[in-house]
């Protein structure tokens, strides 16, 4: 270890990863992770497969910084995809640098503290703090999703051009129109620009002889009905516009034309920030990447990690390719690429699961994609049953659940050593293997939960989907919709069939009659004796 109390960097780091780890009494580093943790200052990617520990390497990066006098604590950025993540990797910071200051006694390193935020609300701070040097009024309102809703669903209903090639409902329209609004705020795209290209698209199909088949056909209805959502998102934007509202496309796209615009936010923002991680950066939008390259490109200290055999959000915009994108638009300040460094021992899963993720993962690394193979961990946990992965075709949705349940009743019994008789609320509980069942649709949901329980297997639905499944929420919610939308005839249904009233179908067709009949007699009450009215009446019943 060299001189803890020299602070000038010429004689080298005064802490090495290991020496650091040792000192807080943390596990040590893999080699892989000490390289990621010790890199020199400037800008590095880490392709991190899954389960690999980035985000302690992450924490343990930003504590080698902030304890060899790189930066200080409040110098520090952190980005990410989602709150809980933010939350997460910010707790695990603080803690690091909590225990840093116990151990060395210095409580200058917690005169600050890093900041770690969401992509999406960082964009509002820079926008906050620099939008008006684009015209951009600071004091804008920010529309929340059904804010949003309310005011495209207002266009739309108001809207007389011309609509011949869309045939959805008002409600589908106004659901196409916010995610077109959305898409093109996240490409940096105007309407004018898509309607361009749409343009160029059908003249080259057009321009092509022979027969046009069905499919292309189809793809031009599309794009032809698309073009008509063009007048509505212009209409949208501009109602935005007069109310001084912005929606959360807007945010990104005019944080995005500041920084580009305007390279003093680029300078401001480097300054208070010497140091910046970005996580998951294999899903960040084309808005996104252009915003932080202009804010903190040109050989700014800029570590991405992130993997592309995990993008999510090609969608939203996001592509695989932005990771590999990275060292040539994030170069150093001699103008070479970034560097790439690798995680790969994944300690989330045994090597049967690592083969098969492998496996599946192939193509996309012969695709171009580069990324090792993910390594199990040198200590593993032990295995559950004799095979681990399986595969099972069946003919049937049901047939899938009852195997499903067959096979963690099976590995139940397996891990606690019981007979094949044993029912499952007889295993101990510290003797069941914790286990998960991914869906690929929420439909999948009710019939994969009520086979589990059949089986006797306790079941938790993950999300408020699971939530909202739940009979007596959704009588909850019936009420709440029916309260706002006395139409809404499936909630009221089940609000009147429900346990509370119990009124059947019968008792349904009855109040109906009845409902007709004070209809009538109260419109013959209004009109007097009116023999017109009264006959027109009585014709309809």
């Amino acid at each position: 270890m060299t001189d803890q109390h020299n602070p000038t960097h010429s004689s080298g780091p005064r802490y090495t990863p290991v020496e650091l780890a040792k000192l807080l009494r943390l596990p040590a580093p893999t080699a892989q992770q000490a390289q990621v943790i010790s890199a020199p200052v400037r800008p590095l990617l880490v392709v991190a497969g899954a389960g690999s520990g980035k985000t302690e390497t992450m924490a343990a990066r930003v504590l080698w910084l902030v304890a060899n006098a790189h930066v200080r604590p409040e110098q520090v950025l952190g980005l990410t995809f989602t709150r809980k993540a933010a939350g997460e990797l910010g707790a695990r910071v603080r803690s690091r640098l909590g225990l840093l200051v116990r151990q060395l006694g210095r409580d200058d390193l917690i005169a600050g503290e890093p900041t770690v935020a969401t992509y999406h609300s960082y964009a509002a701070r820079v926008l906050r703090e620099h939008g008006v040097r684009a015209g951009y009024e600071p004091t804008a309102r920010l529309l929340t999703e059904a804010a949003a809703w309310q005011l495209a669903d207002a266009v739309v209903r108001s809207y007389d051009g011309d609509m011949s090639a869309v045939t959805a409902a008002p409600a589908t329209v106004t659901d196409a129109v916010l995610r077109l609004a959305a898409d093109l705020s996240e490409h940096l795209r105007a309407p004018a620009d898509l309607a361009a290209w749409t343009g160029r698209f059908f003249a080259q199909v057009q321009s092509r002889p022979g027969k046009v088949p069905r499919a292309v056909r189809d793809l031009l209805g599309r794009q032809q009905a698309r073009l008509q959502l063009l007048p509505l998102v212009r209409a949208y934007t501009e109602r935005k516009r007069t109310l001084e509202a912005i929606d959360f496309g807007d945010q990104l796209a005019h944080a995005a034309a500041v920084a580009t615009g305007h390279p003093e936010t680029g300078v401001v923002e480097r300054d208070r920030y010497r140091v910046v991680l970005l996580d998951e950066y294999q899903d960040t939008s084309h808005a996104q990447a252009v915003l932080l390259r202009a804010l903190y490109g040109g050989g700014h200290p800029v570590t991405a990690v992130g993997d592309p055999c995990q993008s999510i959000y090609g969608w939203r915009g996001a592509s695989a390719g932005t990771l590999d994108r990275f060292p040539g638009e994030f170069p150093t300040r001699a103008g070479e690429p970034a560097a790439v460094l690798s995680l790969t021992t994944s300690w989330r899963n045994r090597p049967e699961i690592l083969d098969v993720a492998n496996a599946v993962s192939r193509p996309l690394r012969e695709y171009g994609h580069r990324v090792a193979e993910l390594a199990p961990a040198d200590v593993v946990s032990p295995r559950v049953a004799s095979q681990t992965v399986h595969c099972a075709l069946v003919s049937t949705y049901a047939d899938e659940a009852r195997w499903l349940a067959r096979r963690i009743l099976g590995a139940w019994r397996s891990a606690a050593r019981v007979d094949e008789d044993v029912p499952a609320f007889e295993i101990p509980v510290p003797d069941r293997p914790t286990t998960a069942v991914l869906v690929r649709t929420r439909a999948q949901v009710p019939v994969i939960a009520e086979t589990l329980r059949s089986y006797g297997l306790p079941v938790e639905v993950v999300g408020l989907g699971g939530l909202l499944e739940t009979a007596e929420v959704m009588d909850i919610v019936s009420v709440l919709r029916v309260l706002a939308d006395p139409t809404d005839g499936s909630a009221l249904l089940r609000i009147i069939t429900g346990p509370r009233w119990r009124i059947g179908p019968r008792d349904l067709v009855a109040l109906y009659r009845r409902a007709r009949q004070l209809a009538a007699e109260r419109r013959v009450a209004a009109a007097g004796s009116e023999p017109e009215l009264v006959d027109r009446l009585r014709a309809r019943e």
